[in-house]
């Protein structure tokens, strides 16, 4: 048996198109894992890649390289066609022999593509995808980068002035810190993260070593000389090569990187989602628990998921990449196994393709426990082979070193996001867990009121009930003296209860019914100005804040926080005299309020 491609990419010749394809990007991946190659074998691994792709992956094209490869079949070497199978024939008709195109096709195949003349191959179609020139380094080290940075790092000191209203307020010197301090965390890690570190160089084995002298083994292609590439696809692979070199890229991938572009992604994908859904609770008010429960941390990640698939297959077909794959230094090739006359299935097919098997098999479409369940699984086939993405995109990931900006860039994002979706989801959590504890204590209550029927088996055997123990004779007590009282005063002096007809008892019921419809209204109205007010001190409208503390205090006067919220908006509104009553009311319902004491001081300073 001679030594033929499938030798060399150790399969069997019934492989099928799928494997076959996955073999030689696991070819490029083994010779692309070092960033400089003297020697030049990664440039004959590539292409052996392309043109063992162009015969392999086309049916009809591999379909005469088997024929021609078994022993009596094909009365020629492998040739590529000069022109269509017509014109074939034709010319096989002129010159007097068999047409072998019909022949072969006279048993119901399709048409071969053999060459029925001695001409020497021209060329072969290779794989564009693999001769694409990558981006050089200095797009990595612009100083748009830094602006990047500059703006992520003013995103969370934003995010972090609203700091979970329920533990505390920040105010603007105080979130200025926490920003300034998450930057220099952010610019810290990304120094450690992108010192250079040496790349390991590609593993030895038999079809490496077949691989490199694929050239001098004609027996391979069935054919001496074997095809050639055209000048063209040359040139452009050797241009590939020398910015990739300089570049520093290689097809060694971290599994940590490319996870984090992943998350950063997702990430400023989910504050926009977030973002416009809060602008639809402040412009429409009557859908506000149908938008608490989209944007839970239940429904919003199916969001991003979905969200994710248009601008991920976008983004491939525009620039290779994402933005947070681009942060992190990270460059995919779709279509590495894709001959160029080949029309379907074109690139933005393959990069749809790729971003929806991501989606379902890698996110698991935001079903966050799924996935957390098939990350082990994803992480395996990431580190042996190649994920379900990756073959599905026919795709190749290429990394490159990365840089203290564009990395800092990401980590400021994600620690941006995580801080507004947290904050988010719990003000959300305050906002919702009084109506539950409200719907709860309402099904309690009917629930004790509805009556529980005491049915007795008759079969049963009620138990006996204990007597008590005489007492000895001697501790018994003599019977107290009882008056003299004859029946009619006995009757008199008896008090006569009225007998309850069932309209009083459907009366009582339906009064404490509306009882407890008022309180649930009340505690209704007491959460609306509670956020509403909320609302207007983070807007800054004191006009509104002081309205809707004033509706509180009109509704729950007992409350400190009511008469505390409506002096200082007051106060901050400029009617500092106005403010004093409130001011004094809610210190002397609550407790020591430092805030209220200063407030009191400043109006009262001459």
């Amino acid at each position: 048996m001679r030594n033929s491609l499938y030798d060399a990419l150790e399969v069997l010749p019934s492989a099928s198109v799928d494997v076959i394809a996955g073999a030689l990007r696991a070819v490029v991946r083994r010779f692309w894992s070092v960033p400089r190659d003297a020697s030049g074998d990664s440039e004959e691994a590539v292409r052996f890649a392309a043109l063992a792709a162009s015969i392999l992956v086309d049916p009809i094209r591999r379909k005469d390289y088997d024929a021609a490869l078994n022993p009596g079949v094909g009365a020629g070497p492998w040739r590529l066609p000069i022109s269509g199978a017509g014109a074939r024939d034709v010319a096989a008709e002129a010159a007097g022999t068999p047409s072998q195109s019909r022949a072969l096709s006279a048993g119901g195949g399709e048409l071969s593509q053999i060459s029925p003349e001695a001409t020497l191959p021209k060329s072969l179609p290779g794989v564009d995808a693999l001769a694409e020139p990558l981006a050089d380094g200095s797009a990595w080290a612009s100083p748009r980068v830094w602006l990047g940075w500059v703006i992520a790092v003013v995103v969370l000191q934003g995010a972090s002035t609203a700091f979970i209203p329920q533990w505390g307020e920040f105010s603007p010197l105080q979130s200025l810190a926490v920003a300034c301090v998450a930057a220099l965390f952010s610019l810290s890690l990304a120094f450690w993260l992108s010192r250079p570190v040496e790349a390991m160089g590609p593993a030895a084995g038999l079809s490496r070593l077949g691989i490199i002298k694929w050239r001098r083994e004609g027996s391979i292609f069935i054919g001496v000389p074997p095809p050639q590439h055209d000048t063209a696809w040359i040139f452009k692979l050797r241009l590939m090569e020398l910015t990739r070199s300089a570049a520093g890229f290689i097809t060694a991938t971290s599994l940590w990187r490319r996870l984090a572009a992943r998350a950063v992604d997702y990430a400023w994908i989910a504050v926009i989602l977030y973002a416009l859904i809060v602008l639809c609770d402040k412009v429409i008010d009557r859908v506000d628990p149908w938008l608490i429960v989209i944007r839970s941390p239940f429904v919003l990640p199916v969001l991003v998921a979905l969200a994710a698939v248009p601008m991920e297959a976008f983004c491939m077909r525009v620039m290779r990449t994402t933005p947070g794959k681009w942060l992190m230094g990270l460059v995919v090739v779709t279509g590495a196994t894709r001959p160029s006359d080949h029309n379907k299935p074109s690139f933005a097919q393959l990069a749809w393709a790729r971003a929806m098997r991501a989606a379902w098999a890698g996110a698991a479409l935001g079903v966050w426990p799924i996935a957390i369940i098939r990350a082990v699984k994803n992480w395996r086939d990431a580190r042996d082979s190649e994920v379900d993405w990756d073959a599905s995109g026919d795709s190749l990931v290429m990394e490159r070193p990365m840089t203290a900006p564009a990395v800092a860039t990401a980590i400021v994002v994600l620690l941006s996001a995580s801080l507004i979706l947290v904050s988010g989801w719990r003000r959300d959590y305050g906002a919702i867990w009084p109506y539950a504890v409200v719907w709860l204590a309402t099904a309690d209550s009917h629930a004790s009121r509805s009556p529980t029927p005491q049915t007795t088996d008759p079969g049963s055997v009620s138990a006996p009930v204990p007597t008590p123990a005489p007492l000895p004779e001697t501790a018994v007590a003599a019977p107290a003296p009882v008056p003299e009282t004859t029946p009619s005063d006995a009757i008199k002096s008896r008090p006569v209860k009225p007998p309850v007809s069932a309209s009083e008892i459907s009366a009582t019921e339906a009064q404490m019914s509306q009882q407890s419809s008022a309180a649930h209204a009340r505690r209704l109205r007491i959460d609306s100005y509670e956020r509403q007010a909320e609302n207007a001190q983070r807007s800054g409208n004191y006009a509104g804040l002081q309205g809707s503390c004033k509706s509180w205090t009109t509704d729950q006067p007992g409350n400190s926080l009511a008469w505390r919220c409506l002096g200082l908006a007051q106060f901050q509104n400029g009617a500092g005299r106005d403010a004093l009553p409130a001011l004094r009311q809610s210190l002397k319902l609550g407790s020591k309020d430092p805030q209220v004491e200063d407030a009191i001081l400043k109006i009262l300073r001459p």
